[in-house]
């Protein structure tokens, strides 16, 4: 008879003994006043057993693995009589297993304050005894002074209706792009959040996090991410949410590696540190990793004039943009759509793809689907990305813009302008309302963009107006490097605006 997965490390022994398999190497036995291992003389200590038998009864239920440790305070909790578990206590009940064999069975990220979990590989080479018994479930829980054993965390409670219309609102709001209502309706339901409900307290976290990664507002963003770590390794989550949980910080603190300190290779390593299972069994967050990923290759491609890096890049990101249309997720699928398209230009530009492979007009396409869904769905509101690279495309490409409508009526999505400075101005217009949400260094490249294909229409004034504008926009960048680059973009491209 196969063990259940979630079996301890003493029933897997006793299947394999039955199945004429090896035994396990050790023998633990739990003692009153300490723990026996392999017959040797006993390590004497009343903690160290009890803290052994509440890792065991942890791992039964799912809990105390490297994916979902076990917090001092969920220790404690499980051992009756135990007011508080010291820190010194816990250190030196672990420093008695240093020079044995099960110096590594009971690991932790910090060795006195933890979180803490069982070494998978040691655990399943032990046979853990009390009284003579297998130490497995009614008998553990006597063994700590339970009156029954500690089941599984019990269905959470209701929701409180107004974090619940809250968090709605939130949703709604960051959909169409909505982003400081979307953190004022979070700070509306903050007060809510039902006392020790470590997961709603999480789905705020998140949220607040996706804003200040959108906002470029990389201060706040590492804020959440240091409270959501806390979560983690605090939190009583059920294993799933917390991988899941875990997964989705993961990304955006490679978000802030990438956004915030430029630096991809960190940021890559930051994304492949996410278990592919948890990736696997949810298309939203591999929507996101494959996004944040091949734009993160996309970059290293270019730096390295890497052409293999540069295919790694579209496979990730039409990785991304599969799981999003199969998924039925039309947000997910007009980012992917709209980033695999930039790619595709920056890499034709950088020469990095082959000459028999997808070119401009192939980059187009894609873009056009993507401000199709926004169209379709609202979405996007305060986002001038989608503009920026059709601009650039289009420049890069050498389109004019009949030839640009040429192809987008073929596709069945024909642009609603007369001109690129005609789209830009509506384009401008439809956020106006909301421009203070758009990052400053969006709002640069969009007005430089907008000015150079004014200056191409034979519309001069316009383009000297733009370029004062983006002017005043680079002065408020706190990035002394991308503030230089586009004030020197602006003198490249009407140098008689430094008088404006």
């Amino acid at each position: 008879m196969t063990a259940p997965a979630l079996a301890p490390a003493s029933a897997i022994a006793i299947g394999a003994a039955s199945a004429g398999a090896d035994m396990p190497s050790h023998r633990i036995q739990l003692l009153a006043q300490g723990l026996r291992i392999d017959g040797l003389p006993e390590l004497r200590g009343r903690l160290l057993p009890r803290l052994l038998a509440a890792l065991l009864q942890a791992h039964e239920q799912g809990l105390a693995r490297i994916d979902s440790p076990c917090s001092r305070a969920e220790l404690r909790e499980r051992i009756a009589g135990m007011a508080e578990l010291h820190r010194t206590q816990v250190w030196r009940a672990l420093a008695l297993l240093d020079d044995g064999p099960l110096a590594t069975l009971i690991e932790a990220s910090a060795r006195s304050s933890g979180p803490f979990w069982l070494n998978a590989a040691l655990l399943s080479d032990c046979r853990f005894e009390i009284d003579g018994e297998p130490a497995t479930g009614e008998a553990l829980a006597r063994w700590l002074g339970q009156q029954r054993p500690v089941r599984a965390p019990a269905a959470a409670p209701l929701l409180p209706l107004a974090y619940a219309e809250a968090l709605a609102r939130a949703d709604y709001l960051l959909d169409r792009g909505e982003l400081y209502p979307a953190r004022l309706a979070l700070q509306q339901a903050a007060p809510h959040v039902p006392p020790g409900d470590d997961a709603a307290a999480a789905a705020l976290g998140l949220r607040r996090a996706r804003i200040a990664r959108r906002l470029g507002d990389w201060a706040a963003l590492q804020d959440e991410l240091r409270e959501l770590g806390q979560t983690l390794n605090n939190s009583r989550l059920p294993r799933l949410e917390r991988r899941q949980l875990r997964a989705r910080v993961a990304i955006l603190a490679a978000w802030h590696w990438f956004g915030s300190l430029g630096q991809a290779a960190p940021a890559l390593d930051k994304l492949d540190e996410v278990d592919p299972d948890v990736l696997a069994a949810d298309s939203t967050l591999r929507c996101d990793h494959g996004n944040l990923r091949g734009i993160v290759l996309r970059d290293l491609a270019i730096a390295r004039g890497d052409a293999a890096l540069a295919t790694q890049s579209l496979a990730s990101l039409g990785d991304a943009l599969r799981s999003a249309s199969l998924a039925g997720l039309p947000d997910a699928l007009q980012v992917c759509a709209a980033n695999l398209s930039n790619a595709l230009g920056r890499l034709v530009e950088a020469e990095l793809l082959p000459a028999d492979g997808p070119g401009i007009e192939d980059a187009l396409r894609w873009l056009l689907l993507s401000d199709a869904l926004c169209a379709r769905w609202q979405l996007g509101r305060s986002s001038l990305l989608n503009t920026i690279f059709l601009l650039r495309l289009a420049a890069l490409g050498r389109l004019d813009f009949a030839a640009l409508q040429r192809l987008a009526t073929t596709q069945g999505l024909p642009l609603p302008a007369t001109s690129f400075g005609d789209l830009a101005a509506q384009r401008w217009a439809s956020c106006r309302a909301r421009q203070s949400q758009i990052p400053a260094d969006q709002r640069c490249a969009f007005l430089l963009l907008w000015a150079r294909h004014a200056l191409d229409e034979g519309d001069a004034f316009s383009a000297t107006d733009l370029v004062r504008q983006a002017r005043l926009q680079a002065r408020k960048l706190r990035d002394e490097e991308a503030r230089r680059r586009y004030l020197d973009e602006a003198d490249a491209l009407m140098p008689q605006s430094r008088r404006a």
